[in-house]
This record gives structure tokens, C-alpha cells and sequence, in this order.
């Protein structure tokens, strides 16, 4: 009873180089490709889209409140804005940057009064993908506003 418990090599699956070098590739791309493009390239396309494709949406405003917000460039160089941050509760949470000034924030604030409507011009592409960009605390900038 001399018989072998050793498996013949010839009888497992050989793995061929070129699936192990796909499987690599495929590691890499999902690991170094897809977080650069999202993090880099993603706001910069976005950007360039919201520039082109304006929206008006019509939300209910719960407060409005100052703030600062600041920006930097890949040289680290960045800047300080003043602000006015709206939350709705249809809209999510909206910025707004164009016009604001240190002077007139406070009374911009004080205009949006809890239960009423306004009519935002938002970025399309920022307005379709605001729950998620609320969630990652990107904001979604208005350009203009009025009372509807």
C-alpha cells in the first residue's frame, strides 16, 4: 500500500502569465487610475460641464446661514470667499458665492426665510448629483436666485 499522497503538478490548473499580468493591470487601474481621476479630474470636468448646462430649481428654504469658504490650487495657493449657506429640503444644501461680499452677507442671509420658495440657477451636472456631493460635503453653488 505504498500510495501516493502527493498531487501530480501536471494535474492542477496552470495560471498563464498573460491573465496574471491582466489581473495586475486591472488592480492598478482600479487602485491608482480611477481615485486620481475622481479626485483630480472629476471637480475640474464638473466645473466645465455646470459652466455650460444651467438649471432653475425651485426649493423650500429651512435656514440660511454666513460663512468663509476657501479654495486652493494644486500649488497649494488658496483663498478665502465670503458665503451665504442655504439648506432646503428639497434641494439639499446650496452655496451661494456670486455677489456676496463682507458687507452684505449677513443681510443676504437674513432674506431667506425659513418656508419660503426660491428659484436657484444651480450647474446641472452639481444639481443631478447634489445627494451625493451633500454627502461628501462638496458644495453646490448657485449663480443667480429669486423668489418664486
Amino acid at each position: 500500500m505504498a500510495a501516493s499522497t502527493k498531487t501530480d503538478a501536471s494535474a492542477k490548473p496552470r495560471r498563464s502569465k498573460r491573465r496574471d499580468r491582466f489581473v495586475a493591470i486591472g488592480i492598478l487601474v482600479l487602485v491608482v487610475l480611477v481615485p486620481v481621476l475622481v479626485i483630480f479630474v472629476g471637480p475640474i470636468t464638473l466645473k466645465a460641464y455646470d459652466a455650460s448646462h444651467r438649471v432653475e430649481v425651485s426649493c423650500e428654504v429651512l435656514s440660511a446661514r454666513t460663512g468663509v469658504g476657501s479654495s486652493h490650487s494644486v500649488k497649494g495657493i488658496g483663498s478665502s470667499t465670503n458665503q451665504v449657506v442655504i439648506e432646503t429640503s428639497d434641494c439639499g444644501t446650496l452655496t451661494l458665492r456670486w455677489g456676496v461680499t463682507r458687507d452684505n452677507k449677513e443681510s443676504i442671509a437674513d432674506g431667506f426665510a425659513p418656508g419660503t420658495t426660491w428659484k436657484f440657477d444651480v450647474g446641472a451636472g452639481s444639481y443631478r448629483l447634489h445627494p451625493f456631493l451633500n454627502t461628501i460635503r462638496q458644495a453646490v453653488f448657485v449663480k443667480d436666485f429669486r423668489r418664486a
